[in-house]
């Protein structure tokens, strides 16, 4: 039976294989069955934080923890185990800042393709209404 959560309840390390401190969300803000969306509060503290910036590899996993959290949250509210995920390839990769300490930004990832246990998306991240990264990933689920 499937039952649905609200967003704010459901803890990152329920619906993810990573956990602390490589957890780059801080909590799920939308889901459906083709679109998923996440945020994160950059800290200080962030293994992908270098001089007060989060680094392209941060926003990059950060893409792909929110297709883990997208699968995740799927799996939490069907009474399945988390499963574990690989980036297959990246593409279109624009990133056209990297937000600084105390920004918050939000990460939306579009299904575009699902087939043989490969996953397309498109990906955009936003600080406010301002776009600073989109692109193209291929998640392998094992």
């Amino acid at each position: 039976m499937v039952q649905l959560l609200r967003f704010l309840d459901v803890d990152p390390q329920d619906i993810l294989p990573q956990r602390h401190p490589f957890i780059m969300i801080d909590r799920l803000t939308h889901y459906d069955e083709a679109v998923t969306s996440t945020r994160l509060l950059v800290s200080s503290h962030n293994i992908f934080v270098e001089k007060g910036r989060m680094l392209a590899t941060g926003l990059i996993e950060n893409i792909a923890q929110t297709c883990a959290a997208r699968l995740g949250y799927f799996n939490l509210i069907s009474g399945l185990p988390v499963k574990i995920g690989f980036i297959g390839a990246i593409s279109n990769l624009h990133i056209l800042r990297c937000p600084a300490v105390g920004e918050t930004f939000d990460t939306t990832i579009h299904v575009q393709e699902e087939v043989f246990g490969m996953t397309l998306v498109s990906a955009e991240t936003r600080v406010g209404e301002e776009i600073i990264v989109n692109a193209e990933m291929k998640i392998a689920i094992q």
